[in-house]
C-alpha cells in the first residue's frame, strides 16, 4: 500500500503543478494586474498547513482553515483527514474515529480539553464519544495529543483527539453567514436522489477597551445517508476459500451462486438527520490581568432510520421473508462551564472551573417482519438488482419494540497552581523551573433501561414489557477524584523537560434489576501515572522529540454490570459481567522529529509503542447445558465472562508533511500528505495464538492539496484517504473489513470581497465497504467452517454548495 500511497501523492502533485502552470503568475502580470492580485491575496485565505507546535509533548494541530475547504458537515468528517485517524463505522458514517487504528474507548475525545458524556455504543455501555453530531462549523482547530502531560485524563491510550470550539477572545470583531444546499445522489436505481440544507451565523465581539469579548455560533443542518447492501452466505464445501466466496458476492441476481441452503439478502437503509447546535461564551479581563469567561453549547439530533430488507433463501428469486426496521433517536447534548484565572504578579497563576454537562438519549426500535405469502409484494424482474427495495408501504405486521433511554450527567470541579521558579532555577543553573499541580472531580450519574414489548393485535403491547439483556435498569454512579503535578525543566537554551504524575481514584457503583432481582457491584480503582517529554531544538527549522507516558482504558460499563446477557455471544450463549475487572494500563513511548519548511511548511515523523496490561477479553467458561435440535444437529450454550487476560503491542511509525511548495516555484499550491504504518500483537483466547487487536487495520494514509488563482479569485483542492484491511477474532467468527478509499474535491470562487461561493463534492469514488466473515458452527480452534457471510455496503455521492459571507 505504500505503493499506492506516493502513486497518489505524485498524481495529486502532478494535478496541482498543471493547474499552477496554467495560471498567469503574479510577477508576469503588468502593474494594474499586481495590484488586483494583490488584493486578491489580501481576501482569499493563504494556503493553510498544520500548525506547528512549540510545546514539550508531540502534538498536532490543526485549525479551522485547514477543514473548512472541503466543506464539512460534522466533526468526524473533517478528521477522515487528520494522521491516524480509521473509522470502524458503517460506510458513509464517520461517528467513532480511533487513533492508531484503535477505536472502542482506545481513543480519547475532549470536548475543550475535557471529557463529556455520550451514549457511546449501540447499547449505551460504551466509553466511545460519536462525534459525527459536533458540527465542523462551531471548531475553532483540533488537536491531536499523541501522548498526554499530566494535566490531562490518561483515558487515551491511543492518544487524544482535543475539539476546541469557537470563543470570543481568539476571533476577531465580526461575524459571518453561512448557507448551502447538499445534494445527495442515490445508491439504487429509481431514485432521484435527494436535496437537504444547512445553515450558519456567528458574531464575535468586543467591548470596554477590549475588556469584554464574546461569541455566539449557531448551526443548523440536515445530513442524510442512504446505503444499499447485498449479503449472501456460500456453503464453504462449494468454494475454495472466503476470498473465493467474495469474489463469487453478485450485485445483480442474475449472477448469484446461492444454491440449496444458501441465503442472499439485499438491504436499503435510509438515514435522515437533522442538528441544531448553539455555542456562546462571554469573558471579562480585570484590571489587575484576572480573568473570568463562561461557556455553554447546546446539540439537538432528531435522527430517524429506515432499513428495508428482502430475504432469498435456496436461489436468488426465491423470497422467503421481508422486513423493516424503524429506528427514532432524539439526542440532546447540553454543557455549562464556568472559568477564572487570577494573576498573582508576575509568577504565579490560579485556575478554577465549574462545568455541568448532561446527555439524554431516547431509542425507539421497531420491527416489521412478514412471510411472502402474507402480502402481494411486486419484485423486480431480477429479484437482487439496485432497486429501492422500500416496504414502507407494506402493512407489516409488527414483531418487537425496543425502548432504549439513557441519561448521563456529570459536575467537573478543576483547580490548579502554576508557578515560575525563577529563584531555584538560578540556583540550580537552569535556563526556567516552572511547576503546576492540580485537582479533578468528576462526579457523573448514569441512568439507563432497556426494555422490550411485544405486539398485540398491531399494537405494541406496553402492559409486559421483557426484561432486557442488561437487567431492564441500571444506574451507575462513578466518581472520579484525580490530582496531578508537573515540572517543566528549561534545561538549557535548547533542552526542555516536563516531568509530571497523574494520580486518579475512581469509586463505582453499579445497580440494576434482572428478571425483577436487584443486583449490585461496587468497584474502586487507584492508578498513578507518570509522565515524562523531552524536547531538543536541535536549529531553527528541527527539534526532536521523547515522551514516556502511562495511560488506561477503563472496563465499558455493561462489562462490569454483574448481569447475564442470554443468546451472546451466539444463540444459547451466557456473558456476564465481572465486576472485579482491573483498569487496563499502558506504557507508552513516542520519539518524534520535526522540520519546518520553507513558506510555513512543515514535516514530522514519529514513531511509537504501546504495552498495554490487563487487556480485556471474552473468556470461555464451559458450557452452560442449554441445548436444542437444529437440522439434526445438537447446539449448546457456552458461558463466558470478561476477564483481564494479558498483553498487547501496538507499535507504528507515522509521517505527515504539510506544505506550501513555493520553494519550487509554486507559492498558491499546498500540498499535505500522511501515511501511518500500523501493527500491534495479541494473545488472543479464541485464536489461541497471537493476533492483532480487532479493528486495527494496516494502514491509514491522506494525500491532497489546493491551488489558489489569486487573479481570478479562485481556488481548487483535493483530498483521497484510504485505510487499509482490518481482521478481527471471536468464538466462533473470523471477519475482515475493507474500506475502499474516499476521494473529495472543491472548487471555489470570490465573488465579492469577503463573500465566497464553493462547491465541494465527497465520496467521488462511491466508496464501499465489504466485510467477509469465516463462520464456525463451534469455536475456531475446534469447529467446523459453517458458512462463508460476504456483505458489501456502497453510500451515497455527495455534492454541496456552500455560500459564506464574512463581515
Amino acid at each position: 500500500m505504500t505503493r499506492h500511497f506516493f502513486r497518489a501523492s505524485a498524481a495529486t502533485a502532478a494535478l496541482l503543478t498543471s493547474l499552477a502552470a496554467q495560471a498567469q503568475p503574479i510577477d508576469d502580470l503588468p502593474e494594474t494586474g499586481r495590484a488586483e492580485a494583490v488584493e486578491e491575496i489580501i481576501i482569499l485565505a493563504p494556503v493553510t498547513t498544520r500548525n506547528r507546535t512549540e510545546g514539550i509533548n508531540p502534538e498536532l494541530v490543526y485549525g479551522q482553515e485547514f477543514f473548512q475547504r472541503f466543506e464539512p458537515l460534522s466533526v468526524g468528517d473533517a478528521l477522515k483527514r487528520v494522521p491516524g485517524v480509521s473509522f470502524t463505522s458503517d460506510v458513509g458514517e464517520f461517528d467513532d474515529p480511533g487513533l492508531r487504528g484503535l477505536a472502542n474507548g482506545f481513543t480519547q475525545i475532549l470536548i475543550n480539553g475535557r471529557p463529556i458524556p455520550s451514549a457511546g455504543g449501540g447499547d449505551g455501555t460504551a466509553r466511545s464519544v460519536f462525534v459525527d453530531r459536533i458540527p465542523a462549523e462551531l471548531v475553532d482547530r483540533i488537536e491531536v495529543i499523541r501522548s498526554p502531560s499530566a494535566d490531562i485524563d490518561a483515558q487515551g491510550v491511543a492518544g487524544t483527539i482535543n475539539i476546541i470550539l469557537k470563543d470570543g477572545a481568539n476571533l476577531p470583531d465580526g461575524g459571518y453567514v453561512r448557507g448551502g444546499a447538499i445534494y445527495y445522489r442515490p445508491t439504487v436505481d429509481g431514485d432521484d436522489g435527494t436535496i437537504r440544507g444547512l445553515g450558519a451565523v456567528g458574531y464575535a465581539g468586543s467591548a470596554l477597551d477590549d475588556k469584554l469579548s464574546f461569541s455566539v455560533n449557531l448551526n443548523a443542518q440536515q445530513r442524510f445517508n442512504q446505503k444499499f447492501s447485498i449479503q449472501e452466505e456460500f456453503d464453504p464445501d462449494k468454494l475454495a476459500n472466503v476470498g473465493a466466496a467474495r469474489d463469487a458476492l453478485a450485485f445483480d441476481a442474475a449472477d448469484s451462486l446461492v444454491g440449496d441452503g444458501e441465503v442472499r439478502a439485499i438491504q436499503s437503509d435510509v438515514r435522515e438527520n437533522f442538528d441544531i447546535a448553539v455555542n456562546a461564551d462571554i469573558a471579562y479581563r480585570f484590571d489587575a490581568g484576572h480573568d473570568l469567561s463562561l461557556r455553554g453549547f447546546y446539540i439537538n439530533t432528531d435522527r430517524t432510520e429506515r432499513e428495508d430488507g428482502l430475504v432469498f433463501e435456496d436461489a436468488a428469486d426465491n423470497l422467503v421473508e421481508i422486513g423493516a426496521q424503524d429506528t427514532q433517536f432524539d439526542q440532546e447534548n447540553f454543557g455549562l462551564d464556568a472559568r477564572y484565572t487570577h494573576r498573582l504578579g508576575d509568577a504565579t497563576d490560579l485556575f478554577l472551573r465549574a462545568a455541568y454537562t448532561k446527555f439524554d438519549n431516547l431509542q425507539t426500535e421497531t420491527d416489521l417482519v412478514a412471510e411472502p405469502g402474507d402480502l402481494a409484494v411486486a419484485l423486480p424482474d431480477e429479484a437482487g438488482f439496485r432497486t429501492q427495495y422500500s416496504v414502507a408501504g407494506l402493512p407489516l405486521p409488527g414483531d418487537e419494540q425496543e425502548l432504549f433511554d439513557i441519561e448521563d450527567a456529570e459536575w467537573q470541579l478543576e483547580a490548579s497552581a502554576e508557578r515560575r521558579l525563577t529563584g531555584l532555577a538560578q540556583r540550580l543553573g537552569l535556563a526556567d523551573l516552572a511547576a503546576k499541580a492540580g485537582f479533578q472531580a468528576r462526579l457523573k450519574d448514569r441512568n439507563s433501561s432497556l426494555q422490550v414489548f411485544g405486539f398485540d393485535d398491531g399494537q405494541v403491547d406496553l402492559s409486559d414489557p421483557t426484561p432486557s439483556d442488561l437487567g431492564g435498569v441500571f444506574d451507575v454512579t462513578e466518581n472520579r477524584y484525580d490530582s496531578f503535578v508537573m515540572v517543566t525543566w528549561q534545561l538549557t537554551d535548547r533542552l526542555e523537560l516536563e516531568t509530571g504524575a497523574r494520580f486518579e481514584v475512581t469509586r463505582t457503583t453499579l445497580d440494576g434489576i434482572a428478571d425483577g432481582t436487584p443486583r449490585s457491584a461496587r468497584t474502586d480503582d487507584f492508578n498513578a501515572n507518570p509522565s515524562a517529554h523531552l524536547r531538543y531544538t536541535i536549529n531553527d527549522w528541527a527539534s526532536a522529540r521523547l515522551s514516556y507516558a502511562q495511560t488506561v482504558r477503563r472496563p465499558e460499563f455493561n462489562q462490569r454490570v454483574p448481569f447475564s446477557l442470554d443468546d451472546q455471544p451466539d444463540d444459547l450463549d451466557v456473558t456476564t459481567g465481572n465486576p472485579d475487572l482491573e483498569i487496563e494500563t499502558s506504557d507508552g513511548v513516542d520519539a518524534g522529529l520535526e522540520f519546518s519548511l520553507p513558506g510555513r511548511g512543515v514535516m514530522g515523523v514519529n514513531g511509537f509503542y504501546r504495552r498495554v496490561d490487563n487487556v480485556i477479553q471474552l473468556v470461555n467458561l464451559g458450557p452452560t447445558g442449554e441445548t436444542e435440535i437444529d437440522d439434526g444437529d445438537v447446539i449448546v450454550g457456552d458461558a463466558f465472562r470478561f476477564d483481564n487476560v494479558g498483553t498487547a503491542d501496538v507499535w507504528g511509525v507515522e509521517f505527515d508533511l504539510s506544505t506550501p511548495l513555493g520553494f519550487i516555484g509554486l507559492p498558491d499550491t499546498g500540498l499535505f500528505a500522511n501515511y501511518t504504518y500500523l501493527r500491534s500483537e495479541l494473545d488472543n483466547t479464541f485464536t489461541q495464538s497471537k493476533v492483532q487487536l480487532n479493528g486495527q487495520p494496516d494502514f491509514v494514509f491522506n494525500v491532497g492539496g489546493t491551488h489558489s488563482v489569486p487573479a481570478w479569485g479562485l481556488s481548487v483542492g483535493a483530498s483521497y484517504q484510504r485505510q487499509g484491511d482490518a481482521l478481527s477474532y471471536f468464538r466462533d467468527e473470523i471477519q475482515r473489513s475493507s474500506v475502499s478509499g474516499n476521494l473529495e474535491a472543491f472548487v471555489e470562487k470570490r465573488l465579492l470581497p469577503g463573500v465566497i461561493l464553493r462547491l465541494s463534492a465527497n465520496n467521488i469514488l462511491d466508496a464501499e465497504t465489504i466485510e467477509s466473515e469465516e463462520n464456525f458452527d463451534g469455536p475456531i480452534t475446534g469447529g467446523q467452517r459453517d458458512n462463508y457471510e460476504i456483505e458489501r455496503e456502497e453510500a451515497q455521492r455527495r455534492i454541496q454548495l456552500t455560500l459564506r459571507a464574512v463581515f
